[in-house]
């Protein structure tokens, strides 16, 4: 017997009754059971009377007698109403006593049931790709940077425009300093990168000179391990170099590979800033379309959806301030008021692949072998594992089916994101042009 009430769009309260002769039969099971193994004083192991075992180990037979048929009730009540539970369901008000009804009360949210929206011919602006001649100079010159030599000049003081070969050895608090003592390590003097205290005591100095000094650093340092602190530094100079770039010329562009001309380098320069330019527009206009699908539905999304989108939010928060040097545990942050400010954000992410989801079993979009094979391939490459193993693991754990559903959702987004009405800017415009 069971009663259930709807308290929003995503739980689902049952008030549950189980009679008395159910419970009386496992009760008297798992009695026998915990006779089976019982040791009590003056009976040898199996051989207590029922009566005893069940007045010694009442608690326990209680215990058990509740993991066994409240979850058996419950999960027939979810399947008799169709339901999709999100979480593991919520019990309450137990009511139990021998030779009555079990009552309780089960809280289980699940996926809401909302009706699709027309999400076809939706409207949404984007940034043209356009590239410009400055555009692939500068590309171009970035290149050339990267190929550059440094070569040793006669001994004379440091100057502007130097690259100072220094030896680097930092303290904070009479403690070296994890990843600055440097052997060799070369500082641009006056270079836009180049903390102003190196450039301005490192100038004027000369081959094999030591100089110290100290730097008080920022809170907001990009080196997390830097930032906040004062580190004294003795830095010694090994080699004054000047940076010497290759001339933009045909040799230069076939010495990166598949150029004949230093015009067909130019040439695939452009053609990589337009597709990288069409892909970021994409990406923008489909964050857009997101935002709509959501303005489109109204429904309450499942608070342990959220929760969980929340943690992968901070999850990534964390990997990133790792990535920049920075220990999160650290950080004299009040992590309840960042998480909190994650769920308004978390909560429409999880009301978006919600309806994504829907739209891809309505236009029955499915993502195909080839499409998870290549997806493992570079997550293999990005983890350094053989795609057997990483796709064992990842089935006997259960990612392969949040990869499955990542993916079939980004092909419902690309869906919608075909078929909407896009219409073009000019790049760096925010209104729409003439048509």
């Amino acid at each position: 017997m069971a009663e259930t009430k709807a308290s929003d769009s995503c739980r689902r309260v049952m008030e549950i009754e189980i009679p008395p002769e159910v419970v009386r039969e496992k009760l008297q099971a798992i009695a026998v059971q915990f006779q089976r193994h019982a040791r009590l004083p003056g009976f040898r192991p199996g051989k207590a009377p029922l009566a005893m075992v069940r007045q010694r180990f009442n608690e326990d037979i209680r215990s058990q007698l509740l993991q066994e048929l409240v979850p058996e009730y419950v999960e027939a009540q979810v399947k008799q109403h169709n339901w999709d539970p999100v979480g593991p369901p919520s019990v309450t008000e137990i009511e139990y006593a021998e030779d009555s009804p079990l009552k309780f009360k089960a809280t289980v949210e699940v996926v809401p049931e909302f009706a699709l929206q027309d999400y076809s011919g939706l409207k949404v602006e984007v940034e043209e790709a356009e590239v410009t001649d400055d555009d692939v100079q500068k590309s171009l010159e970035q290149l050339q940077n990267q190929s550059a030599s440094y070569v040793n000049v006669e001994p004379r003081p440091i100057q502007d425009g130097d690259f100072a070969s220094i030896a680097v050895q930092g303290v904070s608090h009479g403690k070296d300093v994890p990843g600055v003592e440097l052997k060799e390590v070369l500082c641009e003097i006056g270079g836009p990168e180049t903390v102003p205290e190196f450039t301005q005591n490192l100038r004027g100095a000369e081959l094999g000179q030591e100089v110290a000094f100290d730097v008080a650093y920022p809170a907001d340092f990009r080196d997390g391990r830097l930032a906040g602190k004062t580190i004294a530094y003795r830095v010694k100079v090994l080699g004054i170099k000047r940076k010497q770039l290759p001339p933009l010329d045909d040799d230069f562009a076939r010495e990166l590979g598949e150029f004949d001309s230093l015009e067909g380098l130019r040439q695939r320069i452009r053609e990589n800033l337009i597709q990288s330019g069409r892909e970021h527009s994409e990406a923008e206009g489909k964050k857009t379309l997101r935002k709509k699908l959501v303005e489109l539905h109204d429904f309450s999304v499942p608070e342990t959806l959220v929760d969980r989108q929340v943690e992968r939010r901070m999850d990534r928060l964390r990997r990133h301030l790792a990535s920049q040097g920075i220990d999160s545990q650290r950080l004299a942050w009040d992590w309840d008021k960042v998480r909190q400010s994650q769920r308004s954000e978390a909560a429409e992410e999880v009301k978006s692949s919600l309806i994504l989801e829907r739209i891809a079993d309505q236009e029955a979009i499915a993502v195909e072998e080839a499409e998870l094979s290549r997806e493992l391939e570079e997550l293999g490459k990005a983890v350094n594992q053989p795609l057997a193993p990483l796709r064992a693991r990842l089935t006997t754990e259960g990612g392969l089916d949040k990869i499955k559903s990542r993916l079939r959702i980004e092909k419902a987004l690309g869906w919608v994101f075909q078929n909407a009405k896009v219409k073009s800017l000019g790049a760096g415009r925010t209104e729409p042009g003439p048509r």
